[in-house]
């Protein structure tokens, strides 16, 4: 069971799936779009999703449900992948990035498709280098 923290109303800039990982558009205030990678800062997750540009909830504290994307252990730290579900944040696929953007830790176990929990702890790790 989700015990979401600050839940905030946005406008979706597109369709964005329930359960995923959302990002703070660039374009317009209060607008968000559903996460596709590590590049752009974490707004939250939606418990609901949305149809192109109309509004949808956004949990941005505390513990939130979000699909996963791979198989998660307890305690790793996830980012988006390209359909905004939550993947393990391994520094070495981000030898030399300049920015990624980290949007928590997993509370339980699942594989790809679990709906699961994470503690949302939003951060950036800048300049990782080569290994």
């Amino acid at each position: 069971m989700a015990l979401p923290g600050f839940i905030r109303n946005f406008i979706a800039a597109g369709a964005i799936a329930a359960n995923r990982l959302v990002s703070v558009s660039a374009a317009n205030d209060f607008e968000v779009n559903q996460a596709n990678g590590a590049t752009a800062v974490f707004a939250g997750v939606t418990e609901q999703g949305t149809d192109n540009n109309n509004r949808v909830d956004v949990v941005m504290t505390q513990i939130a449900p979000v699909e996963f994307g791979g198989d998660l252990v307890a305690g790793m730290w996830v980012v988006a992948d390209a359909d905004g579900k939550a993947v393990e944040f391994d520094p070495a696929n981000f030898v030399g990035a300049s920015e990624v953007h980290v949007a928590g830790w997993v509370m339980e176990d699942g594989d790809a498709g679990t709906i699961g929990d994470i503690f949302l702890n939003p951060h950036l790790v800048a300049n990782i280098p080569a290994a």
